[in-house]
């Protein structure tokens, strides 16, 4: 077959293109694009090329939406864990006053049982201050010269012996406590009736003196107040004895007795006001 040369475009352009419109003229008269709008044939590009945006656009905004979202709970989440803390610190605040308040209940339930039972007659106080010094251990109480509280009345616990007073006001008054260098109760060793002197050695520890170099004293032994000295009843819990010493040119022991109060947990104690 013989192939067309260059030329003849050019020889037969005229030809050439009237076929081109008599082809083009026919397409455009087809039925199916007569039903068409005239601009059929660049819808399609231009639509694809807007889907293309339009999908684009949907994704993203799907995108940013779903951001959004997770942002909003987010916050949704945080707030309710605030408020979930801050509920918790409020059960946590009534619980510690619960607690407090079955504590002092119970402290009071005690005081009053052993006033109740007491041979003698007690006031209840509140301690409301304490000596922060190294010269003298001593507490404030809540009670004074109004409430019927003297010079030299006895303070005690239910469990053991905490002092004596020694200066009173209107309202309050100071106590001295027995581990005070000032300090002396009249005691007996409970096993024994070896009696003695209680002495404050201004430490944790206080010190029984005049005890004889042949009694037979041990470690653990009960100290209790023997009465004579007329400030605090007797039988009353002082301590127990943690060492004895026994030195061969002495005539009395060195006793170092333990008290049974725990002096830095005082919060109310009982005040002797009649102890015949």
């Amino acid at each position: 077959m013989a192939r067309l040369k260059p030329h003849f475009f050019y020889t037969h352009k005229r030809g050439v293109l009237l076929i081109a419109i008599i082809l083009i003229a026919i397409i455009l008269m087809s039925p199916d694009l007569q039903k068409r709008p005239r601009y059929y044939l660049i819808e399609k590009p231009v639509v694809f090329v807007i889907s293309l945006f339009q999908r684009g656009f949907t994704q993203t905004g799907t995108g940013i939406k779903g951001v959004w979202s997770s942002y909003i709970n987010l916050i949704g989440v945080q707030k309710e864990n605030a408020l979930l803390k801050q509920e918790i610190g409020h059960l946590r605040a009534e619980n510690t006053r619960y607690k407090e308040m079955t504590h002092s209940l119970e402290r009071m339930q005690t005081l009053l049982e052993f006033k109740e039972n007491a041979p003698f007659r007690t006031i209840s106080v509140r301690v409301i201050g304490r000596d922060t010094s190294n010269l003298f251990k001593t507490i404030t109480i809540d009670s004074g010269e109004g409430n019927g509280i003297k010079k030299d009345m006895a303070v005690i616990t239910p469990d053991a012996v905490v002092g004596r007073v020694i200066r009173t006001s209107r309202n309050s008054s100071l106590v001295l406590l027995m581990i005070d260098r000032n300090s002396a109760i009249a005691s007996i060793i409970q096993r024994t009736r070896d009696e003695g002197i209680i002495e404050g050695s201004g430490g944790s520890i206080a010190n029984l003196k005049y005890i004889q170099i042949l009694s037979d004293i041990q470690s653990g032994d009960a100290v209790i107040t023997s009465g004579i000295d007329g400030i605090y009843p007797k039988g009353m819990n002082v301590g127990r004895v943690v060492s004895a010493k026994k030195e061969s040119d002495a005539i009395f022991q060195e006793v170092a007795v333990a008290p049974v109060v725990d002096f830095t947990r005082l919060e109310e104690v009982l005040v002797v006001v009649d102890n015949e």
